[in-house]
């Protein structure tokens, strides 16, 4: 499903000058806000991925640009301690979990952020974070758990 709203907003940021510079400040937004909602969790930031160590793996929340300079999306990662994807029915064969795993009810992946949407729709990046601390994070935290 196009979002054609977000297309209009897309073509319009792109005849933008200043936005390069929005483009960069939703991202520090994104990671500032992850960071105040991870860190307490005990996730350390090195570069654009917060990882959480236990005995029994190692989790990752990861931020990742589009190529085209448009969005980031959120990605979730676990790997056991001999480097492999985690044992269980729900992680998909060697691949990454998004937020959309967790809020199959919405029509499109919510934490796909489009930089144009950021500063401007404050509650879109509330929602990505909401169903990462409420959804994502407790099932990632059961890996953890053994």
């Amino acid at each position: 499903m196009q979002d054609e709203d977000l297309a209009a907003r897309k073509h319009t940021a792109a005849h933008d000058p200043a936005f390069p510079e929005r483009r960069e400040a939703a991202f520090a937004a994104i990671l500032t806000a992850l960071g105040d909602r991870l860190s307490p969790l005990g996730y350390a930031l090195k570069g654009t991925t917060f990882t959480r160590i236990s005995p029994h793996g190692r989790s990752a929340v990861h931020v990742q640009r589009n190529r085209y300079g448009w969005e980031a999306q959120i990605v979730l990662r676990f790997l056991t301690p001999a480097g492999s994807p985690p044992d269980h029915p729900d992680w998909p064969e060697d691949e990454d979990l998004t937020l959309w795993h967790f809020a199959a009810d919405h029509p499109h992946d919510p934490g796909t952020l489009a930089f144009v949407d950021v500063l401007d729709d404050p509650a879109r990046l509330a929602l990505a974070l909401d169903l990462l601390t409420t959804r994502a994070l407790p099932w990632l935290h059961t890996l953890h758990d053994g």
